[in-house]
């Protein structure tokens, strides 16, 4: 009993000692990519956890299948789904969904043939591998747009296609995993069950059920926190919720066969929209960011490091071959599905993605934490070269999207073209960050003083200090809106389509409560969405003018 106390304790010991390891590499990453050269965060964290592999220094890190889909998986939707763009999400859910579903599939197809006969691999284990390694990365993709401050729309369209295709790379991964333990219990070639009828009902209809089913839990559930979080509206319990909403939708999705992942897509979804945001107090929103955004920064700095700790070397080197033509088989499936798909798209809808958004697009398809889950999730009984060869071949991937993709997509997207922030844009949002903080300051201590929690002297002070800073910092808004008239416009644009949404919603509140009639509601809605229609055309055209003007 005592020596089992022991064993345990050392093995805490351990693990404490790996992940102060993890945190020295993080702090030292982030000083040299911060004041000696200028490479995102997440591509140095990878390159430390390579360098230690490569020394062989005394370093192990916990990584596995149930690290990155259990723990770190659900922090990084979560937050980044409470943080989205909703508005631009609705408006682009048609290509996000046909990328992520159509679009797998079809990569997928295209490395099950390709790879069978570039890898010498058969078709069934092909098609796993494309499974397995194109779900482009959301963990990579989000930390790496954080990183560059890429534009908004641009964002919405990769972190919402590569959250939601994890869902359906997940079930065609359990799909064709079950084909290749089964032809080798029944002594078949795997190939041979690849029926229509398994496409159409595992496939295609394992897809929808996924995707159907962890979006109501999600959303369910979601809602559920909304409404507690409105009741209780207390920074600390808020943060149980959410924690407990995160994690809690993602294994019961898991458990009822669903796809966890989008369960956790919804239920953030829910929990960071406006009314949310504005139904409870300004001390909770903010504990409940500041909470979220520092579980994200942790998740992400222990997987990248671990990912880099991991690579098996040895079995780089000896694959070397089969990933150099992985490498390129995979950048070229996406190539080859992602611009005909938006081709066709494009001509469908009036709201199109620009070509250059395309290529950043292409690029961007970093395939690193969820294909490592999921090739670590190989179950033992398939023979070890096999599962060495796919785990060679998905780390190699890994590795090379990350380091170069990373290094170079700041660099693409300049060169495109696309516009990111200006000088004067970055200081407005510094400017427009500062006033936030501050509002949520001076309403955070009104809040205190009506709950007699502070004195109404320490309040005044409170109260003076910040109305003080909130007087200077609309000043220098003031004079950097002068400077630049373009940033007025863009403001005023936003700020009047950020009303009329106000007043939509005021109407249908109107029409629920039988003020006005249904004839007479939905009249007011045609006139007040055409307005918000118009007002956006404008901000897309105003955008469209400061990217051709950067580009002259």
């Amino acid at each position: 009993m005592v020596s089992g106390g022991i064993q345990a304790a050392g093995s805490l010991e351990s693990h404490l000692f790996t992940l102060l390891a993890v945190f020295v590499i993080a702090g030292v990453v982030g000083t040299f990519t911060t004041k000696v050269v200028r490479i995102p965060y997440t591509v140095g964290l990878v390159l430390a956890g390579l360098t230690v592999s490569v020394l062989d220094l005394p370093l192990t890190t916990p990584l596995s299948n149930q690290l990155i889909l259990l723990v770190i998986l659900p922090t990084l939707i979560f937050q980044s789904a409470m943080n989205i763009d909703t508005e631009q999400l609705r408006e682009d859910v048609v290509p996000i969904l046909v990328l992520a579903v159509v679009g797998l599939v079809a990569s997928v197809a295209i490395v099950g043939v390709a790879g069978s006969q570039l890898l010498g691999l058969s078709v069934a284990v092909a098609l796993l591998l494309g499974a397995i390694a194109m779900p482009t990365d959301p963990v990579s993709v989000v930390a790496l747009f954080e990183d560059l401050g890429a534009p908004e729309r641009l964002s919405v369209l990769t972190e919402g296609e590569s959250i939601l295709n994890d869902g359906v790379g997940i079930v065609l991964y359990s799909v064709l995993l079950s084909v290749l333990l089964e032809a080798r219990v029944r002594d078949v070639t795997a190939t041979e069950l690849i029926t229509p009828a398994l496409v159409v009902r595992d496939v295609g209809f394992g897809i929808v059920v996924s995707m159907v089913g962890g979006a109501f839990i999600g959303l369910v559930a979601g809602y559920v926190a909304y409404r507690l979080l409105i009741l209780v509206d207390q920074p600390m319990t808020g943060i149980v919720f959410t924690v407990v909403l995160a994690y809690g939708v993602y294994v019961l999705a898991e458990h009822l066969d669903v796809s966890g992942v989008i369960a956790v897509l919804g239920a953030g979804l829910v929990v960071g929209t406006h009314g949310t945001r504005d139904a409870v107090s300004a001390r909770t929103r903010l504990t409940l960011g500041t909470v979220w955004a520092s579980a994200a920064f942790i998740a992400n700095t222990v997987i990248f490091v671990a990912i880099g700790v991991a690579t098996p070397l040895d079995l780089l080197e000896r694959y070397a071959g089969e990933i150099l033509v992985a490498v390129v088989l995979v950048f070229l499936a996406r190539a080859v599905v992602v611009y005909p798909l938006v081709a066709l798209l494009n001509r469908r809808f009036t709201s199109t993605i620009p070509r250059s958004y395309q290529h950043v697009m292409v690029w961007s398809g970093i395939h690193a934490s969820v294909p490592i889950a999921l090739v670590l999730g190989l179950p033992r009984s398939l023979p070890v070269a096999l599962r060495e060869e796919l785990s060679a071949i998905v780390f190699g991937v890994a590795a090379v999207t990350l380091v170069v993709n990373g290094l170079t997509m700041g660099r693409l997207i300049e060169r495109l073209g696309i516009v990111i922030t200006s000088a004067a844009e970055r200081r407005y949002e510094l400017l427009m960050g500062r006033l936030h903080g501050v509002n949520a300051a001076l309403a955070g201590a009104e809040e205190l003083h009506e709950r007699d929690d502070i004195s109404a002297e320490i309040y005044e002070n409170i109260d003076t200090r910040y109305t003080s800073q909130k007087r200077r910092l609309n000043r220098a808004i003031s004079t950097l809106l002068d400077e630049h008239p373009h940033l007025r416009e863009k403001e005023g644009l936003t700020a009047e389509a950020e009303v009329v949404r106000y007043e939509i919603v005021g109407i249908k509140a109107a029409m629920e409560r039988g003020i006005v009639s249904t004839e007479v509601g939905n009249r007011l809605l045609e006139e007040t969405e055409r307005r918000l229609e118009h007002i956006d055309d404008s901000q897309y055209a105003l955008e469209t003018e400061d990217e051709s003007h950067d580009e002259t």
